[in-house]
């Protein structure tokens, strides 16, 4: 009977001691929430295009000779032109600050801008060409209009509100982009932008 109490005893304290070790392991193993830790998450993202607005332009172009401020007659050069195009806005986020303060999480980044402008070339259509052998029509005609067109369309795209849907895609991001961290789901996800 004596042997088989100490012989449960030592079961006991193996079994304690078991437990106990697993249990500090676990704790061992569980990333601590650091700024550090959730700037390299959010890093790694790099340039994040958070909105893409897309576009379709009817322009026409239309110029001709000029004498001393005068349009010369018989100059007239225009044409129509319809295209397609996407606006990607996004932000740099290697540049992003984070700040823990108790059970807040606060990334501050660059506002959103454009990262790219581009027109979908196979969707260019020309119409209602002039042929003017005394004032032809060019290729840098074409590509100073699309130049134009392009800018026009994205201070349209800026009236409509694409800059205050970025940032708020932006801030959706981000807090998603933090919450795949492990135990980041007890903290409180702030995301501003730099002035």
């Amino acid at each position: 009977m004596k042997n088989f109490k100490k012989i449960l005893f030592i079961l006991i304290c193996i079994l304690i001691a078991f437990i106990g070790g697993m249990f500090f392991m676990n704790k061992q193993t569980e990333p601590e929430i650091t700024s550090t830790l959730i700037q390299n998450r959010i890093e790694q993202a790099s340039d994040l295009v958070t909105t893409k607005y897309h576009y379709t332009k009817v322009g026409k172009f239309e110029n001709s000779l000029n004498l001393n401020g005068w349009s010369i007659p018989l100059t007239n050069k225009y044409f129509i032109l319809t295209f397609e195009g996407e606006i990607q806005l996004g932000t740099d986020l290697s540049k992003a600050n984070v700040e823990i303060n108790d059970s807040t999480i606060h990334v501050i980044v660059d506002k959103p801008a454009v990262i790219s402008n581009s027109i979908d070339e196979s969707s260019i259509e020309v119409y209602d060409e002039t042929k003017n052998i005394f004032n032809p029509i060019s290729v840098s005609d074409y590509k100073a209009f699309a130049l134009e067109q392009k800018d026009k369309a994205l201070s349209e795209a800026k009236e409509k509100g694409l800059m205050k849907t970025a940032q708020e895609n932006t801030k959706k991001s981000i807090k998603e982009i933090v919450s795949i961290i492990p135990d980041t789901d007890e903290y409180t996800i702030e995301v501003t932008f730099k002035e």
